[in-house]
């Protein structure tokens, strides 16, 4: 059993798992993840979910999110997925997140059936053992306080260099990190997806900030996720090591781009992640007089 002080995984395994409202309509809940706003990954994975559940049998091989409004942490999120069209080997679905009747998100999801083809991919960097990396969750913890406190999280974090997946201590603007869920998840694809999706928006973008030594709490900072992109190679379980290695090829004009690399234990890439998100610095306001 997973320790409940750092862990919420069964929670949000629940929380992925949508309410049918009506045909192709569905609603989740929201939760705290210490911001009024809606953390972006839990829209990620439940706009999946709710696309998943209109297509029989093919599994998503890329999805392409765009964020509109910051959603209310307090409010359910109503899901319409549109079947823009189903060929012969590919699906192609519409989601739109709706929060008291606007607009907050939409996503483009492809479906294919299975098949074989030519195969090659990215070569996994290292070959280092997780299991000897000292998870980052008890520091996290430690380093609450009453203006920061500690949320749980689904899945461990194993920062490989000794950085941290929200640091911005280094000057190049990589790092790579391992995640497991704690427990077992079963076979059902669609859990591990809807995770994956959610996972993948911790801490990528804090990578643009890397050389500018820009860190959490900064009050000039203005920080959010513009759009975000993945492709899914191959299966994968989100209870098994994946290593996510994560660059920022630029940032310019207050926007960072960032790719994530993400392979299983064995060194098979899984997938390949892609986000652009608001990095602004306001200049800070003069003193009162």
């Amino acid at each position: 059993m997973s320790d409940p002080t750092l862990y919420n995984t069964e929670e949000i395994i629940r929380l992925l798992q949508l309410e049918e409202t009506g045909a192709d309509r569905y609603r989740g809940q929201s939760h705290f993840m210490g911001s009024p706003n809606v953390f972006g990954g839990q829209v990620l994975g439940q706009s999946l979910y709710a696309a998943v559940k209109t297509v029989d049998g093919r599994r998503p091989h890329s999805m392409h999110a765009m964020f509109l409004l910051a959603g209310n942490h307090r409010l359910p999120i109503d899901y319409e997925v549109e079947r823009v069209r189903d060929g012969g080997s590919f699906s192609t679905r519409r989601v739109v997140a709706f929060q008291e009747g606007r607009r907050i998100f939409v996503m483009s999801a492809s479906f294919q059936a299975v098949e074989v083809g030519l195969s090659h991919q990215k070569d996994m960097p290292t070959d280092a053992d997780p299991e000897r990396i000292e998870s980052l969750l008890p520091r996290w913890r430690d380093q609450a306080n009453a203006a920061r406190p500690y949320q749980p999280v689904p899945v461990d974090f194993r920062a490989e260099s000794g950085g941290d997946i929200f640091s911005s201590h280094t000057t190049e603007p990589n790092k790579q990190v391992w995640t497991r869920a704690p427990i077992a998840l079963g076979d059902d694809p669609l859990i591990n997806e809807a995770l994956f999706a959610y996972v993948s928006d911790y801490g990528l973008l804090w990578t643009s900030l890397q050389p500018h030594d820009v860190r959490p709490g900064d009050r000039r900072l203005q920080i959010a996720s513009l759009d975000h992109t993945i492709w899914f190679h191959r299966p994968f379980r989100m209870d098994d090591w994946l290593r996510f290695e994560m660059e920022s090829p630029n940032a310019s004009g207050g926007r960072g781009l960032c790719l994530g690399y993400v392979y299983d234990r064995q060194g098979v890439l899984v997938a390949t992640i892609a986000q652009e998100g608001l990095i602004r610095l306001r200049s800070p306001r003069p003193a009162a007089g």
